[in-house]
Parts: structure tokens; sequence; C-alpha cells
């Protein structure tokens, strides 16, 4: 075993490996404390709609269904309602953003998951393609949404999280994509 030297000359007969932090970087030269700060995160369900990725708050997202959800159509419902689904007791509609964020629809039926969006005044089920992830976020890294984003999307858009250079996922407020909903914009 080696003797690590401080400053002031003295061995530290110790080995490096139970040093302190503090210890250790005295050692080397460097004075400065060091501070753990615990940033505040937000969770984000990550999905896909037409190959694009996008975000809800998982604050929003109450469940996670299956694409073997049975879902139930409705006559006289909009294009944009797919349909109604039983869960637990109760009947919740599902619906699909494409037309409200002026994506194309995709042809014939939907089989992508469902996740179940909750906010103020409404419950509905949301049909995704594709579930990517659940992950926790630095809420330092989102950014607001910047005024180059399509005019279809910018409603609904209420921050951006740039993942690196060539990425960028668009958390959307489920309050407002539920708002235009009910106005009949979808």
């Amino acid at each position: 075993m080696s003797a690590e030297y401080s400053r002031d000359g003295e061995a530290d007969e110790r080995p490096i490996a139970t040093q302190t932090l503090e210890e250790a970087l005295a050692l080397n030269g460097d004075t400065e404390t060091v501070v753990d700060v615990d940033e505040p995160t937000q969770q984000l369900v990550l999905f896909r709609l037409n190959n694009q990725q996008f975000a809800l708050p998982g604050s929003a997202v109450s469940e996670i269904l299956s694409s073997d959800q049975p879902v139930y159509y409705v006559p006289g419902l909009p294009t944009s309602t797919e349909g109604v689904l039983h869960l637990r007791g109760k009947i919740e509609s599902v619906i699909s953003l494409h037309q409200l964020l002026g994506l194309p629809t995709p042809e014939g039926t939907s089989k992508g998951m469902i996740l179940l969006v909750r906010t103020t005044g409404i419950t509905s089920g949301v049909r995704i393609e594709q579930l990517d992830d659940v992950c926790e976020v630095a809420q330092s890294m989102l950014q607001a949404p910047p005024e180059t984003l399509p005019g279809t999307l910018r409603p609904y858009v209420s921050a951006l999280w740039q993942i690196d250079e060539r990425q960028a996922l668009a958390l959307l407020d489920p309050e407002a994509l539920f708002d235009a909903y009910q106005q009949g914009l979808g």
C-alpha cells in the first residue's frame, strides 16, 4: 500500500477508497466545497403518434392500458372519437389526437396502447401508436416552445425537451387538448 501525501506533506495511510470526497479533493488541491443539489423533476410518459415523439405529464396519466383493451364504436360521435371503453364500471371515451395535432390519421384500425388521461374536468382514453418510456426529467431541461413550432401544435405544447442535438420532444398540455376536443376542434 502506498501512502498518499496531504498538502502539508504528512502521509495519509488510509487507502483511497476509504477517504471521504472532501479528503480526496483536498489531496488533489481542490478545496471548493461540493454542494448536493436536489433538482426538481417531472415524470413524463413518452409515446409516438405518426412516428413523432410526444409526451404527457405523468401526473395526468392515471393508467396505461394494453392494446387488446376492447373499444366499442358508438354511432354519431366525432371522427376523432374512436369509441368508448368499459373500465371497472366506468365508461370512458377513447380519442385520437391526430386531427387535433394536424397529423395524418393512420390507415385501418388502431391497435396501439391507450393512455387514460385525467384533467380537471374530464377523463378520457388517448390512443397512442407506441409507448416509448416513462421517465423523470429535470424541470430545467424543459424549455418554452419555440415560435417556429407549427401552428397546429403551438396551442397544445407546454414545453419542449431537447433530448440531443437532433431530437426534441413536445410535452403536450392535457388541459388544452381536452378543452379543444370539447369545443369540437379535434
